[in-house]
């Protein structure tokens, strides 16, 4: 049980952290500011589109969420929805793969 808080804990710092401190005017400010880390994955154009406009989509949900007073529950659905999204074009491994730089986008 403590294991579980304390992930749950860690889940919602980085989900927050990573969407609070971004202040992505567009998708493709996105796109600019993390090219690097996608082609690192091995994203194609196509690709790198459509995770850009997750990530902003994601960032502007957070933002929204977060000005009404979210809860913790609310971060990891952002998470789980983010990760269904991502799913649609990624590849378990480049999904595995994004997440493991997930800390890096800017």
């Amino acid at each position: 049980m403590r294991k579980f808080l304390l992930s749950f804990i860690l889940l919602i710092f980085i989900s927050s952290f990573l969407y609070a401190f971004n202040d992505y005017k567009s998708i493709e400010d996105v796109k600019s500011l993390n090219y690097e880390l996608f082609e690192e994955i091995g994203l194609d154009e196509n690709k790198i589109n459509y995770v850009s406009r997750v990530i902003y989509s994601t960032y502007k949900k957070a933002q929204y969420i977060s000005s009404n007073g979210a809860s913790p529950q609310k971060a990891v659905t952002l998470d789980k929805e983010a990760d269904e999204m991502l799913l649609k074009v990624l590849s378990q491994s480049e999904l595995k793969k994004f997440n493991s730089i997930k800390h890096k986008l800017k």
